[in-house]
């Protein structure tokens, strides 16, 4: 099980989360006339209500159970937790489906889009301990490890910042939401994308030679990685990947892409980096202790880290 911080973190967000659903259902319950925002076009209201039960038990109850079985340490917290998530995630593409097919419905995607992400995040939080996430690399040569890394970072570049900043544009124009404009936008977004880019590349290729692995987590470095842009700052791979998604927004001038780009840096820091670092403790000991005292984890440092 992770570390007491982790699980406070996650019982108190899954307690907000039954709060938040239930106070939603509340409010459909109280002003019918907000029932139509939430469905595709005609749909009738059956069609929502259908997911009261569902959501009364495995999301109002089963979050408030889940926040209590993780406080309490409970032998069912895993479990329930991928229970809660499969719920959530299940919906999620449902709602998404739905609103492709008609075209309207997007804000019951836009609310539910968030909670899933959150929700599976936490889940694979609580459950890295008992069924290890984060593994090492299996020996291999230079070759295949950078075969690895370009194939991932092509496929993770096409969707998280091609695939879904469309998908945000499109919802974003289906709720008429406008689009932000301002002199030099493109220019400035394609320099800082071209920069960031480079950053990230560097920092996968120095991850893939001198660490033996992938960026990937379930496929990392053997060795402790120090040099190149990781003298300078602990997570430069996160900081490129996270400022790509931030000026696709500017570029775009989608004021929903940006927010993705937040709320992914608020789940890497506080779900995923806390794990990663874990994980980098246990394996290298008081070589990452001295390496993370000396670099800082966001503010690159000016003189070079020399471990």
């Amino acid at each position: 099980m992770p570390p007491a911080d982790a699980k406070r973190l996650a019982s108190a967000y899954f307690a907000l989360q039954g709060a938040a659903v239930a106070i939603w259902w509340i409010a459909l319950a109280l002003r019918p006339d907000w029932r139509d925002a939430f469905l595709p076009r005609g749909h009738p209201e059956a069609a929502l209500l259908a997911f009261a039960p569902g959501d009364a038990l495995l999301l109002v109850a089963g979050s408030w159970f889940l926040a209590a079985s993780i406080r309490l340490g409970w032998v069912w917290t895993i479990p329930l937790a991928w229970l809660v998530a499969g719920a959530v995630d299940y919906a999620t593409l449902y709602v998404l489906a739905q609103s492709f097919l008609t075209e309207s419905g997007w804000l019951a995607f836009v609310a539910m889009a968030p909670a899933a992400l959150l929700t599976t995040a936490l889940a694979f939080r609580l459950t890295e301990g008992s069924a290890p996430i984060l593994r090492p690399a299996r020996a291999a040569t230079r070759a295949r490890n950078l075969t690895k890394t370009i194939v991932q970072i092509g496929l993770f570049w096409s969707f998280f910042l091609g695939v879904v900043p469309a998908l945000l544009v499109r919802i974003e124009a289906s709720l008429g939401i406008p689009r932000f404009t301002f002199p030099g936008q493109v220019p400035l977004a394609v320099a800082a994308f071209a920069l960031l880019s480079a950053l990230g590349l560097w920092s996968a290729m120095t991850m893939t030679i001198d660490g033996e692995g992938t960026p990937l987590p379930f496929d990392s470095a053997r060795r402790l990685v120090t040099r190149g842009p990781y003298a300078h700052v602990r997570n430069p791979m996160a900081i490129a990947g996270l400022g790509q998604c931030l000026v696709v927004g500017i570029g775009l001038g989608s004021w929903a892409t940006m927010a993705y780009a937040f709320l992914g840096s608020a789940i890497w820091n506080y779900v995923v980096r806390p794990a990663e670092e874990e994980d980098l403790r246990a394996r290298f000991g008081e070589s990452f202790e001295g390496y993370r005292s000396r670099v800082r984890c966001w503010l690159p440092r000016g003189r070079a880290y020399r471990g």
